[in-house]
Order: structure tokens, then sequence, then C-alpha cells
């Protein structure tokens, strides 16, 4: 591979996919990082091919959403956001994540899907391993608009036909297949509703860590997804919510008419029923810690100890001061005379003559 192509700079080798090699790279014009796609040459090298696949690229290009990698341009290579973090196929690990931590991405999704609706554009493809999870914990879909050129829409492909032909079947299951929906393994025409029951079995995976159809084979596996019922997530993983089951069933109703009539319906319901986990928590919370925390009680024994002390002194202080005013009246005041106590009259007549009254 060149060290440039058009005007971007080559940086590193990401990985390969149906379309061809993708690469790391530089704009050199408006200065960001993009994921470079270089078609394979039975697409580049076919005229017809590559004015198909440009007309998928250019109608995804029209989507502008915070959850879309969406392409910017491209005649022989596709240039597209790079999205850096880990996939949610290696976010999941064969683990159940956290409830509310899995509602939130599953509504992010949804909410993609969604606006991908109000462009008439179906993706087809949605699984894990098209979806990236970046450090910020945002959910980003690859590939939108362009499932027919994919590896993994080329297997869904595959394993609609096998099914159709069991003699064809193979032991080897890309894992794309698992999160086909019914009219895909049964080659029917497909809409909207398609990516929701993929939605589906990707959420049912969080919840639970596991898949909600299994099969040895291509073909076993297209028949399950046709004809065996969904087990509930919380007969999985018995640590979940029971809301969830009426929620994940749903989408993943065999029937185009029970299933979600919108992406946008789903991810309502979602948002609903977080609200719902973080009432609990929130009420849970509270409780749990005055169970944890019971203060002791105190006496009040001392308090009124204290305040008898207290009364006994301003008792004193109060008697004191009595005492302290009669002594100091019998001090400073004059004698009485002749028996009786002297008036003012006395008084006076003492101070004009001088003298003091006799005893």
């Amino acid at each position: 591979m060149s060290k440039s192509v058009g005007h971007y700079k080559i940086l590193d080798r990401v990985g390969a996919g149906g379309m061809g090699e993708v690469y790391r790279a530089r704009d050199t014009r408006l200065g960001r990082t993009v994921a470079i796609r270089v078609l394979a040459a039975e697409v580049a090298n076919d005229p017809a091919r590559r004015e198909r696949f440009l007309l998928d690229a250019r109608a995804a290009a029209a989507l502008s959403h915070p959850n879309i990698a969406a392409p910017y341009e491209g005649q022989v290579f596709l240039a597209f956001e790079f999205v850096p973090g880990q996939t949610l196929k290696s976010v999941i690990g064969g683990r159940p994540m956290n409830p509310r931590r899995a509602i939130d991405l599953a509504v992010q999704i949804a909410d993609a899907l969604s606006d991908a609706q109000a462009e008439g554009i179906v993706h087809r493809d949605i699984e894990p391993a098209n979806i990236i999870v970046t450090p910020k914990g945002n959910a980003k879909i690859l590939d939108f608009g362009l499932a027919a050129w994919t590896a993994g829409g080329a297997a869904r492909e595959h394993a609609a036909r096998a099914a159709a032909t069991p003699s064809t079947g193979s032991a080897t299951v890309p894992s794309t297949v698992a999160y086909m929906s019914p009219e895909q393994a049964l080659g029917e025409q497909v809409d909207h509703r398609t990516d929701i029951f993929s939605l589906g079995i990707v959420l049912f995976e969080m919840l639970t860590g596991k898949l909600p159809f299994t099969g040895t084979g291509a073909t076993a596996l297209a028949l399950q997804i046709v004809q065996a019922a969904a087990p509930a997530p919380t007969s999985v993983n018995t640590s979940l919510p029971r809301e969830v089951d009426a929620i994940v069933l749903r989408a993943l109703a065999k029937s185009l008419d029970q299933r979600y009539e919108s992406p946008a319906t789903l991810a309502a319901e979602l948002r609903s029923l977080a609200a719902i986990l973080d009432l609990r928590s929130e009420s849970a919370a509270p409780a749990g810690a005055a169970a944890a925390f019971v203060p002791p009680r105190r006496s009040i024994a001392p308090w009124i100890v204290l305040l008898l002390v207290l009364a006994a002194l301003a008792a004193a202080a109060w008697f004191e001061r009595t005492a302290i005013e009669r002594m100091w009246r019998r001090t400073m005041a004059p004698r009485p005379v002749a028996g009786r106590l002297a008036g003012n009259e006395d008084i006076d007549a003492i101070i004009r003559s001088g003298a003091r009254p006799s005893d």
C-alpha cells in the first residue's frame, strides 16, 4: 500500500473486510484522522459494481447522527470517520453487562437506526462486531447502508441460501449469521424492522452474555431463528429486572407485525425502563444507608442534670445578690433617732446643726 491515497496520508493498517482493506489515515486538508477503506479489486475494476457501491455510500453519507460513523467521500476508496474504542463484541466478552449500561447503549443504537429509517436506509448487518464503544462510552455503528458490500452482508445472504437448500449448509458459522432476522434467513424483503430484530439479539447478548439462538451450522442456526421461540432474558440471567423480558421478546418477534413498528418506539420503551431502574436505585439507596447506620440512642439524664445545676447556680446568684443589697443598705443608711427612723426633716436638721444624732 502506498503512503498516501488522494490527500489522505496512510498511518497504519487497521484490518480487512468484505469491501477491502482498512487503514487509519490523516486528512491533510482538514487535519482530521479518518478510516480509509480501499475497495477490493473485484469491485473497483467493475464499473457497474463500483457505481452501485458509490451510490450506496452517497446515501449513507447523508446520515448525520452521533451514533453513526458516516462516510466522507471516495472513488476507489472510502474515507470514513475514524472511531477509536473497542467493538461491542469485545466489551461484552461473553459476560452479562450491567443492565443499566446495556440499556443505555441499546438506546443509542436505536436512536441511530431511527435516523437511518427517516432517510430510508436499512443497515441489514447490525451485530456487536459492527458497533464501536468509544472511550467516552458512546456507541458508534459502522458500515451503515453498505451491508450488501460487507463480509457480514454476504454471510447473511449465504446463510439464507443455505437454509433454503440444506445440503449446502456449512459447519462453519460466520458470527453475523446469529444476528439475522427471520425474513433475512428466509431470503425475503427486509425493512427497518430487520434491524430491530438484530438489535434485540444484541440487547439479549448484552444482558445475558449469551445468544438467544444457537446451531451447529449456518443452516441449523437459520432454522432456529425462523422457528424457535426466543427465551426470556431473565431465564438465562435471573438477576435481571423482569421488565426487560417484554421489551426484548417484542423486538425478537418472528412476525413483522408483532415487532416494534419503529426503532424510535423501541428507544422510548428502553428509556422508560431506564427511568424505572433509576428510581428503584435511588429509593433503595437511602433505605440501605439507614439500615447500615443506626445512630446510637443517647440518654437524656445528663441534660436534665445540667439544667438542674444551671438552675441552682442561677438561684444562688439571685440570693447572693439580694443579701449584698441588704448589707449595703444597712451600712449606708442613717441611724434611727429617738427610737424611730430618721425622716427627711430630721436629716436636714442634723446637717444644719453639724451634730450627729445621739443614741
